[in-house]
């Protein structure tokens, strides 16, 4: 598997819009690997995960063909974390695909080559934001499947198994644990403390890369959201139960500006941990 890191910033981005705090005025001022997207990434230019308002602005930055795309899984339907409007620019009549740009805009907007059928999974939250832009479409391109926490599916050749998150409320927020060819991926963001039932099932799997959301920093955690205390944590309680190799990559992503240091800064903070600093544009190949 390989998985680009199209955004690993938290909903504020970094550094923030509105903000101009020490973070963010070293982010602006250093620019490089300090400044980040919304979190989104993307395995083998076939899955994607989270789709979110920069998504397509950071692929064509990075070299990534983002319509290629046949799964996208979503974790929750947060605006940083799933805009719909995107799948809306998706959509013309398929008899317009190649013919002159007026025609093409009886739907969505311009379109002038074929794209693979879409497969999106979610909960029911993801769902309901969804149905508005789903309904709109003249035929099958997308079809959006509802997922059950512990129930594994295949999806583009992967097989995907939803782990129910802790953020905002319960079933607000999944993870999602991607296996191909023998290798095992959690992808876990704005996840909180896993429940005890989640817990025991993450320990079904033994996972060669983790992803994980660690966005209040070196602040203490709060309810939905993961601090740099508790991703280590975390990664320890996998390694003593026989879940995580140590020394197999470990990542961090979804920073919040508000209470993590500038990559330039914040990587090596994190690094005597065994944890990688995730950045935009970053390319991890297993």
């Amino acid at each position: 598997m390989k998985i680009t890191f199209l955004g690993t910033g938290a909903g504020e981005s970094y550094p923030g819009l509105w903000c101009n705090c020490p973070h963010c005025a070293y982010a602006r001022r250093h620019r490089g690997r300090n400044i980040r997207a919304n979190s989104c990434a993307v395995i083998d230019d076939t899955l994607m995960l989270d789709m979110g308002p920069m998504a397509f602005d950071a692929a064509a930055r990075f070299g990534v063909d983002l319509t290629q795309v046949t799964t996208l899984l979503v974790t929750h339907n947060h605006e940083d974390h799933l805009y719909p409007m995107h799948l809306h620019w998706r959509e013309v009549k398929e008899e317009h695909v190649g013919k002159p740009y007026v025609a093409s805009l009886s739907l969505g907007g311009p379109r002038f080559t074929p794209l693979p059928e879409l497969q999106i999974y979610g909960n029911a939250h993801v769902r309901s934001t969804l149905a508005p832009f789903l309904e709109e479409q003249p035929s099958p391109h997308m079809t959006f499947h509802l997922i059950e926490e512990g129930v594994p599916f295949s999806s583009s050749g992967y097989r995907v198994t939803p782990i129910r998150g802790n953020h905002h409320e319960k079933g607000f927020a999944h993870s999602y644990v991607i296996e191909k060819d023998g290798q095992t991926l959690l992808y876990a963001l704005d996840t909180g403390t896993y429940d005890p039932d989640m817990q025991s099932l993450l320990l079904h799997f033994h996972f060669d890369i983790v992803i994980m959301e660690g966005t209040t920093g070196l602040n203490e955690q709060y309810y939905g959201h993961m601090c740099l205390e508790n991703n280590r944590k975390f990664k320890q309680w996998l390694e003593d139960h026989g879940a995580f190799t140590p020394g197999h990559p470990f990542y961090l992503t979804h920073m919040s500006p508000h209470w993590c240091p500038p990559h330039d800064l914040y990587a090596e903070m994190v690094a005597p941990y065994g944890i990688t600093l995730a950045y935009d544009g970053l390319t991890a190949t297993l």
